[in-house]
């Protein structure tokens, strides 16, 4: 989720000093919840800087490039692999384990299909 926009938190600390409504009304006027209309009041006045954070980080994705194009020529080349297919060969090429679930969504981000279940 995106952060929102400095001049929304501007004109929301705005409102309030200039006595449009209390916060939940302010946070009525712009749509948004009371508590950020307090966290914003309190960063003016702690900061005096209303600009959002930098992203927090995260973990970092356990395939890297190398593993998505591994990925991708597995399935181009076999349509029909499944994941816990892929999942093996992960293992056994680059001894890296990771979850199909994983597997599914670096499939989807590459704009590729993929197979749910074995066939047999």
């Amino acid at each position: 989720m995106q952060p929102y926009s400095l001049d929304l938190r501007e004109r929301v600390v705005k409102a309030y000093e200039q006595g449009n409504g209390s916060i939940a009304e302010v946070a009525a006027m712009f749509n948004v919840g009371q508590t950020f209309v307090k966290k914003m009041l309190r960063l003016k006045r702690e900061t005096g800087d209303l600009s959002p954070s930098p992203h927090g980080g995260g973990n970092r994705p356990k395939l890297s490039a190398k593993h998505l194009a591994l990925l991708r020529a597995n399935v181009q080349k076999q349509s029909d692999i499944s994941l816990t297919e892929l999942q093996a060969l992960l293992d056994k090429e680059t001894k890296i384990s990771v979850h199909p679930s994983t597997i599914s969504r670096a499939l989807s981000q590459l704009g590729l299909p993929r197979k749910k279940k074995f066939s047999g």
